[in-house]
């Protein structure tokens, strides 16, 4: 919303530029054809520039670290209020509402004119479609027919043709089109309704040019344009005979030469061009390390470093937000911004990019220089360890009978109960027992990092496969969790949280919850049939269960029943990346034992 808020803005910008240029210093000049040239190539303009983005570099002497564009920084830690997105949403729904107004008046006055076309004799003159109605006391053309009052004189009505029919050559109704799409974007922009006359009046200038080197008696034509006086304008698609009908329209008729170098008044749009482009130009910051890395690759002969640019996206959502990108054995690295991109100067030729993503394969890839990068990432299934699913255990025996000694006699006296059965196993763990190093606050620790207060973590990253290996040697083989405090958090630090998904109150309450709820199939029961299924699937932004499939089958029935104690959990907290809520793909083996 907020990306077509900004196109609507410099697109009101770039049209108000070129009705400007237009009022100040074309309008009165005769050169109607460039003039229409000009006019709707600031239609155009306004479609397709704001598309455009103009970068220029701005270089930065920075020590060494992790540096983050303010820009990106200030996203990732200042959060959205609720208010403002309210407001977002009305303002939405008020400039939809403002566009559907002014299609229902397009669509109204066209099918006021497609019922006149459908009741009207048509008289076909190559190209011109003539109708005499009396539906309308003005004469206009509607792409190529034309319609004209029956009350008009047959002298009038050939005046008329000869103008209309400019209209219909030249296909003006491409220019009436375009403005007219550019009225229902721009609804609430008063220049553009200018523009709107601006063009139409221009369009009558062209017309009355030709009209009159054809007609035999240019004082018949004018007397033919004073009958039309009384008459009003029928359709926005439409060219009215009638139209701008005042003294100066008289005055452009008259045969005035002008030198052909006032033709280069079109010219004074250009620095509209450089204004506009320069006000909208977006900064790429370039960095220069003075770390000890970066002084002494500076100081080997030949080593040369260069930008990178390039998009992380993902196919099947398109650009990912809040990625991480790094220069492998080093700490220099960036975020992607909103729209998937990112760019890192001070690359050295040999350099690696490591490409990280919370619920997707880390990604190590050689700089392009010559060309933007397009790194696509694979989503990566985060796995679980196993949960042993057992049945309900069988109702307690009744009490035994008293014991009687030799005599038959009855002691009074029952034996211990036996002693109740171990708990079945429960719960979560990595699979394979294996257990991340845990790094808090640049010390590596041996904290259960389930005991850490969340309140007192600033930012939590997770490293895996080969960046892991790089940083912290054979220790960080099985992963890296880097955990940054509140009270240790240092402003040059990257902030860059990367949360997996969670089952809301951890994962000893997801196990109680699938053990309470799972309905061991009494098929599966009585065959005796046990074994591990293996379900994956998706926590979305919005921490919903979706795409639940069995990728490890055991039977039909086990299979169904993974998948519905699965599919019919609670809503999780869902996972982050850079403090934005992302779908992540889960695997959860699930394995059935009867006691």
């Amino acid at each position: 919303m907020e990306a077509f808020g900004l196109y609507l803005i410099k697109s009101m910008i770039w049209l108000t530029g070129f009705a400007l240029v237009f009022i100040l210093f074309l309008r009165n000049e005769r050169f109607f054809f460039l003039n229409r040239i000009y006019l709707v190539m600031g239609i155009l303009t306004s479609f397709f520039f704001p598309l455009i983005s103009v970068h220029y570099i701005i270089v930065l002497p920075v020590a060494g670290g992790f540096q983050v564009d303010s820009a990106v920084a200030d996203k990732i830690q200042t959060p959205t209020g609720s208010m403002l997105s309210y407001l977002k949403i009305i303002l939405m729904i008020f400039y939809t509402l403002g566009v559907l107004f002014v299609l229902t008046l397009i669509f109204r006055q066209g099918r006021a004119v497609i019922r006149a076309i459908k009741r009207a004799d048509i008289i076909s003159l190559n190209p011109i479609k003539l109708i005499r109605t009396p539906d309308y006391t003005s004469a206009f053309s509607f792409f190529s027919y034309v319609f004209v009052n029956p009350s008009i004189t047959d002298v009038e009505t050939r005046e008329i043709m000869n103008h209309e029919l400019v209209h219909i050559r030249q296909k003006h109704w491409i220019d009436l089109v375009l403005v007219q799409l550019l009225c229902m974007i721009q609804w609430f922009n008063p220049i553009v309704w200018i523009y709107v006359r601006l063009i139409r009046q221009n369009h009558e200038y062209l017309a009355d040019e030709v009209a009159l080197q054809r007609t035999s008696d240019p004082a018949i034509y004018r007397a033919a344009l004073l009958n039309q006086i009384v008459g009003a304008s029928v359709f926005s698609l439409s060219n009215s005979f009638n139209y701008s009908l005042n003294k100066k329209r008289f005055n452009m008729m008259k045969n005035i030469i002008s030198s052909p170098y006032r033709k280069l008044k079109i010219l004074l749009i250009l620095p509209v061009f450089a204004i506009v482009l320069y006000a909208f130009a977006k900064p790429d910051y370039k960095y220069q390390y003075s770390d000890k890395s970066s002084d002494n690759m500076s100081q080997l002969p030949g080593t040369q470093t260069r930008e990178v640019k390039g998009t992380v996206i993902n196919k099947e959502e398109g650009p990912l937000p809040g990625a991480i990108i790094t220069l492998k054995g080093t700490t220099i690295g960036t975020i992607t911004d909103d729209n998937g991109s990112f760019m890192i100067g001070n690359v050295s030729n040999d350099a690696v990019l490591v490409v990280s993503f919370v619920g997707f394969k880390s990604k190590v890839v050689k700089p392009d220089f010559k060309a933007p990068m397009r790194i696509e990432m694979v989503r990566d299934t985060l796995k679980y360890s196993d949960l042993n699913i057992s049945t309900p255990p069988p109702p307690p025996p009744p009490p035994p009978l008293p014991q009687t000694d030799a005599n038959n006699s009855n002691t009074g006296v029952a034996p211990p109960p036996p002693p109740p059965p171990p708990p079945a196993e429960s719960g979560i763990r990595m699979e394979g027992g294996k257990k991340p190093l845990i790094v808090v606050d640049g010390l590596v620790s041996d904290i259960d990092i389930n005991k850490i207060d969340p309140e007192t973590i600033e930012s939590m990253k997770v490293l895996k496969d080969e960046y892991a290996k790089d940083r912290y040697g054979d220790k960080g083989k099985d992963g890296v969790i880097e955990i940054i405090t509140k009270k240790k958090t240092d402003k040059d630090t990257l902030v860059a949280v990367e949360e997996l998904p969670e089952f809301i109150g951890g994962k000893d309450a997801m196990a109680a919850w699938l053990v309470s709820n799972l309905k061991y199939p009494g098929e599966a029961v009585k065959a005796k049939i046990t074994g591990k299924v293996v379900v994956s699937f998706l926590v979305t932004a919005k921490g919903k269960i979706n795409n639940a499939v069995v990728i490890k089958s055991v039977s039909p029935v086990l299979d169904a029943e993974a998948v519905r104690i699965i599919t019919s959990m609670p809503d999780w907290k869902p996972g982050k990346q850079s403090g934005k809520s992302v779908p992540v793909q889960m695997q959860l083996p699930v394995e059935f034992k009867l006691n």
